[in-house]
């Protein structure tokens, strides 16, 4: 019996691959040269020369298209950015506050120094509006930002350097339901800190509220960004 050796498998295996290969390339080039418009190697070149233009043409278009898309992407962080630091003009549905002093006819035994709005209430409403998911505020039609400083000059309140005085109108743009439910929830900031001292206070749900962008300065005197780590 004729036995058939394993390194004659091995080159029957590889004659039959190499085979194919060559029969493969055959019908390649065959059915290239059918779809040649011409044999002529001036005129295949001619038209090589134009098809690789026309590649060139195409790469430089997508580079356009890639660029515009990254201006584009880079044009919406700087809006985001400007829109986070408080330096665009906004617009949105959200609430309108009015606190304003108490009412309260005050005899001689009353101190009006417990009467009237102080910077800290005011300090602690917008606080509680950021923590409820306020978007923007502004007191008075002046903006307030992340940087923004209140205080107290006398019987009025400062906020930065501006001066203002009662009522405070306080517009806000978020969630007016979430707004709402975070500044009159029973033993909240509200009920213990404005009309425990009979100050004015109403909320009012408003579909579009427009805030003014900030015109306080914005310094960094001892903060410096960190460059990001690159994977």
């Amino acid at each position: 019996m004729f036995k058939i050796r394993s390194w004659q498998v091995g080159i029957g295996t590889v004659a039959m691959v190499l085979s194919m290969i060559v029969v493969f390339q055959l019908r390649t080039e065959s059915q290239i040269g059918q779809n040649l418009p011409t044999r002529r190697v001036n005129e295949l070149a001619e038209i090589f020369k134009k098809q690789a233009l026309q590649i060139k043409k195409y790469e430089r278009e997508i580079q356009d298209l890639r660029k515009q898309l990254n201006d584009y992407d880079r044009d919406r962080e700087i809006i985001r950015l400007k829109m986070a630091a408080g330096l665009l003009p906004l617009t949105g549905k959200g609430i309108r506050i009015t606190l304003g002093d108490s009412t309260k006819k005050l005899t001689q035994y009353d101190d009006p120094v417990f009467y009237i709005v102080h910077y800290d209430q005011l300090e602690l409403v917008i606080n509680e509006l950021w923590a409820a998911g306020a978007e923007a505020v502004a007191v008075n039609g002046y903006r307030v930002s992340n940087t923004t400083g209140i205080s107290c000059a006398g019987t009025t309140i400062l906020i930065d350097t501006k001066r203002l005085a009662p009522p405070y109108i306080i517009e806000v743009i978020g969630d007016p339901v979430n707004l709402h439910h975070a500044l009159m929830m029973p033993g909240g900031l509200v009920e213990n800190q404005i009309k425990s001292f009979n100050l004015t206070f109403e909320i009012q749900p408003m579909d579009e509220v427009s805030i003014p962008a900030y015109k306080g300065g914005i310094s960094f005197q001892y903060a410096k960004p960190v460059e990001e780590e690159t994977k």
